[in-house]
């Protein structure tokens, strides 16, 4: 699609900005994140691509489906397997970051968390693209990089700007299942908590899927407050991130 014929709608670019600061979005997001219809979703997935800006893959994810074949973004009598994915061109990421991301692709094993942040990040946000009230993990990955030059350590899911007190940062971390293996849950807190001592946060926001899962970091909070000498981790937020989906704000 020459120049000439491509001319980029205001909602086009707020979301090639949106997810190059994500990295990438599973189609099922675009309806929400754009605020239209699947097939409007559709039509601007498939402008962006044809543009050269954006790319689109399919994911096996392991996920039952069934996936109907697309017009759009599949070969001809080729099965689809696996929901659909968009991401932005490297050098389209490069233009709204400021930075070059490197090569990427999204990866079936991290497919689950991504949607979870992507899928929090609207509901608290909207698709407000200011890094100072959301910080990304691929903007913090640079960031923190750039600012030390050393090895980097603990890597937030993202940083976000208190709603009421715009001089709180909280970091935000998103878990889904329960990491197995003695002490891995504690581990990764207490790496997430002094990471958010490091960097002079508020503290951390944990959202869990599940009350099974809560209940597991709820007990590892406590380890933890006693490790301390502490009645409770006075820096450290549980909430449940479903509950939070739903009513788009957190409590």
């Amino acid at each position: 699609m020459s120049s000439k014929e491509f001319r980029q709608q205001p909602h086009e670019t707020r979301f090639l900005e949106f997810v190059s600061q994500e990295r990438a979005m599973t189609m099922a997001l675009v309806p929400t994140a754009i605020g239209r219809s699947l097939r409007a979703a559709r039509t601007m997935v498939h402008r962006l691509k044809q543009s050269g800006q954006l790319q689109v893959t399919r994911m096996d994810t392991g996920e039952p489906g069934p996936w109907r074949s697309s017009p759009y973004f599949d070969e001809p009598d080729m099965p689809a397997r696996g929901p659909l994915w968009v991401f932005p061109e490297r050098e389209t990421s490069w233009g709204y970051t400021d930075f070059d991301p490197g090569p990427w692709e999204p990866r079936p094993s991290l497919a689950a968390h991504m949607t979870a942040v992507t899928s929090l990040r609207l509901a608290l946000m909207g698709m407000e693209t200011d890094p100072e009230l959301w910080t990304s993990e691929r903007l913090l990955y640079h960031r923190l990089r750039s600012e030390n030059g050393q090895p980097i350590g603990h890597v937030h899911d993202a940083w976000f700007q208190d709603f009421t007190d715009p001089d709180k940062i909280w970091a935000v971390e998103v878990e889904l299942t329960r990491k197995r293996g003695a002490g891995r849950l504690q581990h990764a807190m207490i790496a997430a908590l002094d990471a958010a001592d490091r960097h002079d946060l508020a503290g951390v926001l944990y959202f869990v899927r599940g009350q099974t899962l809560r209940r597991a970091v709820e007990a590892a909070a406590e380890r933890i407050a006693h490790k301390r000498g502490i009645e409770r981790v006075p820096n450290l937020e549980i909430h449940d991130l479903d509950a939070t989906l739903a009513r788009k704000e957190v409590p």
